[in-house]
């Protein structure tokens, strides 16, 4: 069985970033219970902690710049 890709556009990305993804994309979902930049650096914290600075960082760059997209706002 395979895994679930979270990471738009990158079906091949590493387990632990993948992982990374997964948590900022149920942020980003209609049930997520934090601001969209706090879930932006929480991202960028689980990249960090995976020790990924420097994809962590250009990720996080992509993600403030053009996240809004795909951000659901909390009711």
């Amino acid at each position: 069985m395979s895994k679930k890709h979270y990471c738009t556009g990158w079906k091949s990305a590493p387990s632990d970033v993948n992982d990374c993804c997964h948590q900022h994309d149920r942020d980003y979902g209609i049930n997520g219970t934090v601001s969209r930049k706090e879930a932006d650096e929480r991202f960028l914290q689980c990249m960090l902690k995976n020790k990924r600075p420097i994809l962590g960082r250009i990720l996080y760059g992509l993600v403030r710049v053009f996240g809004g997209i795909w951000f659901k706002k909390k009711k």
